[in-house]
């Protein structure tokens, strides 16, 4: 019999946090690749917002969420001035595009869910988990090798 497992995002973070092993960060980074919806803030006048960028430590820190709820609440409860603010879910192939965007204007980092299961990566391990797979068979590797 093969027993099936599902965890919640915060779950994985949890799981992560407790157990800080490479297989643990990978599964979140399998969950965050397989997320339907990025959710991003931004924040400023309409026609130029701008992204919610955090410092931490003096670095700059690009926020995502997984749902539009827990994005609007953490910004709501972080953002003082009286800028305006929305939030702005994209599919992943956008989203990708937006945090490689951040990465070449020097932001290096990424929180997902800021807050009690927050999870910190690198832009970089945030693209490379969500960049395409490509499965090559064993007899398709062989023919490249020329056997």
């Amino acid at each position: 019999m093969v027993r099936l497992e599902t965890r919640t995002f915060d779950q994985l973070v949890d799981h992560a946090t407790i157990r800080p092993t490479v297989c643990a960060r990978a599964q979140v980074l399998t969950a965050i690749a397989s997320m339907g919806t990025w959710y991003f803030v931004q924040c400023g006048r309409v026609g130029a917002p701008v992204p919610w960028i955090v410092f931490e430590d003096d670095q700059p820190l690009a926020m995502v969420f997984t749902d539009e709820r827990r994005a609007s609440k953490v910004a709501s409860a972080m953002i003082e001035d009286d800028s305006v603010m929305r939030v702005v879910g994209l599919p992943p192939a956008a989203a990708v595009l937006y945090l490689a965007a951040l990465g070449a204007q020097g932001v290096a980092s990424v929180c997902f869910n800021h807050g009690p299961c927050r999870f910190d990566a690198t832009i970089e391990e945030a693209l490379v988990a969500s960049a395409p797979r490509r499965h090559v068979t064993a007899g398709a590797r062989d023919r490249f090798r020329g056997r």
